[in-house]
């Protein structure tokens, strides 16, 4: 009886073990960098664009619909924490890296990269992110948070946004805010 239990005990363990992933998740990385002081961690819920619903049609008002909000965690790069934002850097490269991640664009120059990635099927994405970097400035990292998206109403999301200006709008509200 107490040999079937240890082995019990040893296989509990050794699942748990093996069940945990070494890599942090964004959401975990959200979590333990809102209190540092280097961060800004951002919450924009997609009723803050402003968007009329009454201009959008039927199937653009299902496209905003699935969408829930845009978590934003931003790293300004002072000489104060210029020691830390390699190793931040790193570890923002080190989750969007791995094997949850699909990228879907890529950019890149002398002074800023960028990627938009998947994490799940295009069909059902459970989130689509953006990470951008510019050596000089810091980092940003954006993610599109909601239910039954689909990166097709993502594109016909942002085309909508792009026509009513309401990208305009959420910028002008973030700039009130910092």
């Amino acid at each position: 009886m107490k040999t079937k239990m240890k082995k019990l005990l040893i296989f509990a363990v050794t699942l748990t073990f093996l069940g945990c992933s070494k890599t942090q998740s964004i959401q975990e990385y959200y979590v333990a960098k809102s209190e540092d002081p280097n961060f800004l961690v951002i919450d924009i819920p997609t009723s803050f664009l402003g968007i009329n619903n009454e201009v959008l049609n039927q199937e653009e008002q299902a496209a905003l619909e699935s969408f829930q909000k845009l978590n934003m965690l931003m790293f300004r790069k002072t000489a104060a924490n210029e020691a830390q934002f390699p190793k931040e850097l790193e570890k923002v490269r080190e989750i969007i890296d791995g094997e949850g991640f699909d990228p879907l664009m890529v950019l890149s120059d002398r002074q800023f990269s960028g990627k938009l990635l998947l994490e799940g099927s295009i069909e059902r994405p459970g989130e689509i992110v953006f990470f951008g970097a510019a050596a000089d400035e810091g980092f940003l990292l954006a993610r599109l948070i909601g239910s039954e998206m689909q990166v097709e109403k993502a594109v016909l999301l942002a085309k909508a946004l792009e026509r009513e200006g309401a990208l305009d709008n959420a910028v002008e509200a973030v700039a009130k805010i910092l």
